[in-house]
């Protein structure tokens, strides 16, 4: 009688254990996950001529992503609108899959395109020297979905000369 006592108190102790020894392991590998993420940062490293059509220009835009944080951070995608002095310029899209490297940087390259009313509108406007930017839109992860946001601005010399070469093309 003793013994199936014994046996009966045994195997729900030995339940709650082998819970608690679970529940131990399960709580250490939370604690190899970052706490903080701090999101990429991204600037504008270079903007070249793709293509012109009589419709439609494409852009490359090279754009550096610099990873902050102490673990590698991986990129499935990324959006960007591109003002010129105020105005709307250009947009685009990325799938590329990087691999941002922990404490590195990639650059990414990324078509956008542009009508040629919005060039022809920049052409008229720009008085010569430095041209006010302003790049925005999304970075997506694997882990977030929704993508998060980012935005840039700055001063970008020798733009008059990339948009004259385009318009005198036509």
């Amino acid at each position: 009688m003793m013994n199936s006592f014994m046996y009966s108190i045994r195997h729900p102790l030995r339940a709650v254990l082998l819970s608690l020894l679970g529940l131990l392991l399960l709580l250490g590998g939370c604690a190899s996950i970052p706490g903080k993420v701090e999101k990429p940062n991204i600037t504008l490293a270079g903007i070249s001529v793709a293509k012109l059509g009589l419709l439609e220009q494409q852009f490359v835009l090279s754009l550096r992503v610099t990873n902050p944080n102490d673990f590698d951070i991986g990129l499935n995608g990324l959006t960007v609108n591109v003002e010129l002095n105020k105005q709307a310029f250009a947009q685009g899209v990325s799938n590329e899959k990087v691999t941002l490297p922990r404490l590195g940087e990639k650059i990414v390259k990324l078509k956008v395109s542009t009508s040629l009313t919005q060039a022809f509108k920049q052409f008229s406007s720009l008085k010569g020297g430095a041209v006010p930017y302003r790049i925005y839109g999304k970075v997506y992860a694997p882990l977030l979905p929704a993508g998060m946001p980012f935005e840039r601005q700055g001063q970008l010399s020798g733009l008059d000369e990339l948009l004259k070469s385009t318009t005198e093309k036509f």
